[in-house]
């Protein structure tokens, strides 16, 4: 009684541990899919609150163009050759001009034709000087009539890096330019950029930087730089960044990168966004599903003992039934487990299993004497005394001719095909079997001269397929004896070909040919289990092929045969490809 308390024990550890291992994998895999799609959702939602953000900046920057090409405008359609030559009122509208746009220009020049150049604040521009100007004049000057912009540059009155914008004036009077207020436009981003964990930055076609937040927490900054100076390193990595979303790693992990196509300026946004936004949205579902697998493997412990006691018990009565089934002890007596749940119906389906194990074993036993029997024929059909017999007296003849070669030849050829012919392997390659048959076919030739001529139409790439042995010698000798022996002359050819996932191999003659009523008399012959002579005498033959083809393929395979009385015969025998 130790051993079925040891089984019982034993099944209800692996019964454990299998609803272990599956609750682990069920949780588990609910706990990924809920975490991915949570993240997944979140990841969306920043790509779509990003994507409106770069929208709102994209229309923003365009109505700031705008603005700018209409404060540049304006100065240019109010500035003529009378207010040029007032310094004091020049100044006066400059001033006002700035006033009125303090949010998009902080400063603004004017450099007549004489290379004046005028500020909005001359006392302030006498003093600091600005080394940039001339250089930023030379742009709009070598581009009349455009609105130019300037890539970042550091501004001596801005004490910080700004973009100018110039136009020529009308006339060739002179140009006005106007730098703009990083500082308000940074501003203005940060305003539609909503939410904690994000950053952003603008930089040019040439990927210079032209605004970004320098209070942001994600961004990475060189040390003791004020303003904060963003990390070159860092830079390069997001001008390199292509459309669309990216992953970068930034000051304090890693960072969502979602980059804009170029605006109107060949200006293009990198906005910014830490992934622990990510994750802080999914840390309760851990809680969760920790408590509810807690509770799941209690549970379990106590289903596992109710439902190992309840099936273990008659699944080992069942088992020391098979038990006693050893070898091939088929016959052993075997008591049914009498329940009408599946387990009865598992013990009455074995029950079933082993008669029809006894059923298949007597099928396989009389299938393999059959075989052994169809074998036999056909070694002995094919080595028959009166073909034994023709070929020694074709030997002596020869060799009291002297015709040591040919004596020789033919020696060779029955060796051959007898070597061949008592073999151990049932399947051949295709190469070997037209071997075999042409040494066959070489005795027929000694014996018959030139009466018949043997051609072969094989591709190559067929040689290696197998086939069953001395497939061919039984149809050929049918052709010579049957088919060509009337006319006294002819040609036999073989053909191997492949179609419809069949390989076909035929073997055709071009002698007196049959009438259907004999080609039906025949298959008919080769279909029965005892064959007669048949009208054609050549039934026996085709029978012994017929039958191995079915008992190695099945009914789907077999020979088939076309004529035309007086004219031809064509056999194909059907195989299965390899």
């Amino acid at each position: 009684m130790g051993k079925p308390g040891w089984l019982l024990g034993s099944m209800f550890v692996k019964l454990f541990l299998a609803l272990a291992l599956v609750s682990m994998l069920v949780f588990s895999g609910l706990l990924y899919s809920a975490l991915s799609s949570s993240r997944e959702a979140l990841i969306k939602q920043k790509s779509e609150d990003m994507t409106v953000f770069i929208e709102r900046t994209g229309q923003y920057l365009e109505l700031y163009l705008a603005n700018i090409r209409n404060i540049l405008l304006n100065v240019s359609g109010r500035v003529d050759e009378e207010l040029l030559a007032d310094p004091a009122a020049l100044r006066k509208m400059l001033n006002e001009q700035i006033e009125i746009n303090s949010a998009i220009v902080s400063h603004m020049f004017i450099m007549n034709g004489d290379g004046e150049i005028l500020s909005n604040d001359q006392l302030f521009y006498d003093i600091v000087g600005h080394p940039e100007l001339p250089r930023l004049f030379r742009i709009a000057y070598e581009n009349p009539g455009l609105v130019n912009w300037s890539e970042p540059y550091y501004s001596p009155l801005m004490t910080e890096r700004t973009i100018a914008f110039a136009l020529a004036l009308k006339d060739g009077a002179g140009i006005v330019l106007a730098e703009i207020n990083t500082s308000q436009l940074t501003a203005r981003l940060n305003e539609l950029l909503y939410g904690t964990g994000q950053g952003f930055t603008l930089f040019t076609g040439k990927g210079n930087i032209v605004s970004y937040d320098p209070n942001s927490k994600i961004v990475p900054y060189k040390p003791a730089t004020l303003p904060a100076e963003m990390d070159d390193e860092f830079v390069r990595e997001l001008t390199g960044l292509p459309n669309g979303i990216s992953r970068i790693e930034g000051a304090a992990g890693p960072l969502m990168a979602v980059k804009s196509e170029r605006y109107q300026l060949g200006w293009y946004l990198v906005t910014l966004t830490d992934e622990r936004v990510f994750r802080s949205g999914v840390r309760d579902l851990y809680a969760r599903f920790t408590g509810i697998g807690a509770l799941w493997f209690s549970l379990l412990i106590v289903f596992t003992i109710a439902i190992s006691r309840y099936f273990t018990r008659p699944v080992y009565r069942l088992a020391l039934q098979m038990d006693r089934i050893r070898g091939e002890r088929f016959t052993a007596p075997v008591l049914q487990v009498k329940r009408t749940d599946e387990i009865g119906r598992l013990s009455r389906s074995f029950h079933m299993m082993l008669g029809r194990i006894q059923e298949l074993l007597q099928t396989v036993k009389e299938n393999e004497e059959r075989k052994k029997e169809i074998e036999l024929k056909l070694l002995l059909s094919q080595i028959r005394p009166h073909f034994l017999y023709n070929t020694l007296a074709c030997i002596g003849s020869l060799a009291k001719q002297h015709r040591a070669a040919e004596v020789e030849e033919t020696i060779r050829s029955l060796i051959q095909l007898l070597s061949y012919s008592l073999g151990k392997s049932e399947m051949v390659t295709l190469k070997e079997e037209l071997q075999s048959l042409r040494s066959y076919v070489q005795i027929q030739k000694v014996r018959y001269g030139d009466a018949f001529h043997f051609c072969e139409e094989i591709d190559p790439s067929m040689l290696q397929m197998f086939v069953p042995k001395l497939i061919f010698q039984p149809l050929v000798e049918n052709s010579i004896f049957h088919g060509l022996a009337a006319k006294g002359e002819g040609i036999v050819t073989i053909r191997a070909r492949a179609e419809e996932g069949k390989l076909l191999l035929s073997v055709r003659d071009d002698g007196e040919g049959m009438t259907e009523a004999q080609i039906r008399e025949t298959l008919s012959d080769a279909e029965e289990s005892v064959p007669k002579k048949s009208v054609s005498g050549f039934s026996i033959g085709l029978r012994n092929v017929q039958d191995r083809i079915r008992l190695n393929y099945g009914p789907a395979y077999g020979l088939q045969i076309v004529s035309e009385p007086g004219e031809w015969t064509d056999v194909t025998i059907a195989l299965p490809l390899p």
